[in-house]
């Protein structure tokens, strides 16, 4: 068993190569980084994260690998599920490739150009207990009484980013323009929903408050153009004066825009109690003309919704971090960050990093919030030769080792220097 979670970890970090690397785990090093001396710097960073504050890693892991999904499993899950009074889970999938320049960009001493390209993949999910009940066990436990299925919200976006921005060498902050392609989007939003089950099931009554968002349905593959949009991204920092110790302040803001959907854009608002007490028909028998009321019908069950343009905010986030030199190897980083996605709380993490020798960097760190709950990460930062410089990291080791934890993800960069 552990070496099948020693092979997904290997999986995972194989699977970061196509994958964007968060907020530093690991804070810049003046011996171990690259020097600034390289005319041209190609980078390329990844991450994949999943996280969930009630969920076993054991259930998603049984929906990728598709199949029956015993009841022993369905169960467990549920009964994890049921101990939250606010279930959530997400998954940030993306890579990013960039360049950037030499110094004197339009005749500035200390401005580098800077071109990337992106592909990024979020999902941020909170659901009720009872809609996990009712969507793995059905609705027969409910006879005679009403489930609550809301509230509940659901948003997946997949969208690539071309960008240019420029760095300011002195204190490493940023700003870049990204031209936006919306590959999808599915956007679910249930203010409130419920469903009552009457006895023997002769009579269903659901209710629902809620809204849905779906991009062209006529394909959502890889490289599909249904929407277009634009970002900024940018990043500041500065070194703060009068401190006993070297101490930097950092604030970044990544994917701050828009997508405009097209016009295939599939849009469903209800605001409605919908009733089932069975079909009565006159004569079984005449068949022409059996159904009526078929508009009721088609609203009912979602039928009639319309297609339109649409504008959404790209899943953008903001994060800061305070980093201090504590001595001459060791340095301690605190982190704060938030993410425009359904589920996603405030985190907060601290890692500490000690420099070993003059090529290499290793850190720890203990973060909180987002999807999920406490996570313990580790990193490390090693550079080979002079042009070379590699990262790799997990934000919750824990998660490959141990079928009982909640989350898993795994972090890679590679910059080269010439």
């Amino acid at each position: 068993m552990v070496t099948n979670r020693i092979a997904l970890f290997l999986l995972f970090l194989l699977t970061s190569l196509f994958s964007s690397a968060q907020f530093p785990v690991l804070p810049s090093d003046t011996i171990v980084d690259l020097t600034e001396r390289y005319k041209n710097r190609i980078q390329l960073t990844g991450d994949f994260d999943y996280n969930a504050n009630s969920l076993l890693n054991e259930l998603p892991l049984a929906l990728l690998q598709g199949g029956y999904i015993d009841r022993v499993l369905r169960q467990r899950s549920l009964d994890a599920v049921r101990k939250k009074d606010n279930n959530r889970a997400g998954y940030v999938l993306s890579t990013r490739l960039s360049w950037k320049g030499q110094n004197w960009f339009l005749g500035h001493r200390n401005w580098r150009p800077l071109i990337s390209f992106s592909h990024q993949d979020q999902m941020g999910l909170k659901f009720a207990d009872d809609l996990f009940d009712v969507t793995f066990f059905g609705n027969a436990s409910f006879e005679g009484q009403r489930a609550d299925l809301g509230p509940t919200a659901y948003k997946q976006t997949r969208f690539q980013t071309a960008g240019f921005g420029i760095q300011f060498r002195e204190t490493a902050s940023y700003v870049r323009l990204d031209i936006v392609n919306g590959q999808s989007l599915t956007d679910i939003n249930a203010k409130w929903a419920g469903l009552f089950t009457g006895e023997d099931g002769r009579i269903l009554r659901a209710t629902i408050n809620g809204k849905f968002l779906q991009s062209d349905t006529a394909g959502s593959e890889l490289g599909r153009k249904n929407g277009l949009g634009a970002a900024v991204s940018g990043g500041w920092s500065t070194e703060l004066q009068r401190t006993e110790l070297r101490t930097f302040l950092a604030f970044e803001v990544i994917n701050l825009g828009f997508v405009h959907w097209n016009g295939n854009a599939v849009n469903l608002e209800k605001d409605t109690v919908i009733l089932y007490d069975g079909i009565r028909v006159t004569n079984i028998l005449d068949l022409d003309n059996a159904l009526t009321g078929t508009a009721q019908l088609q609203d009912t069950f979602g039928l009639s919704y319309r297609t339109e343009g649409t504008t959404t905010l790209l899943p953008f986030q903001i994060r800061g971090a305070i980093t201090t030199q504590l001595n001459a190897r060791w340095t301690g980083t605190f982190t704060l960050d938030q993410r425009y996605l359904p589920g996603y709380v405030p985190q907060i993490s601290a890692s500490s990093t000690r420099r070993l020798g003059a090529h290499a960097l290793l850190g720890m760190s203990i973060s909180y919030g987002g999807f999920g709950g406490l996570r313990v990460g580790l990193a490390s930062k090693i550079r080979i030769g002079q042009h070379v410089l590699v990262t790799v990291g997990t934000p919750h080791l824990p998660g490959f080792l141990m079928g009982s934890m909640r989350g898993a993800g795994a972090q890679f960069g590679l910059v080269v220097g010439f």
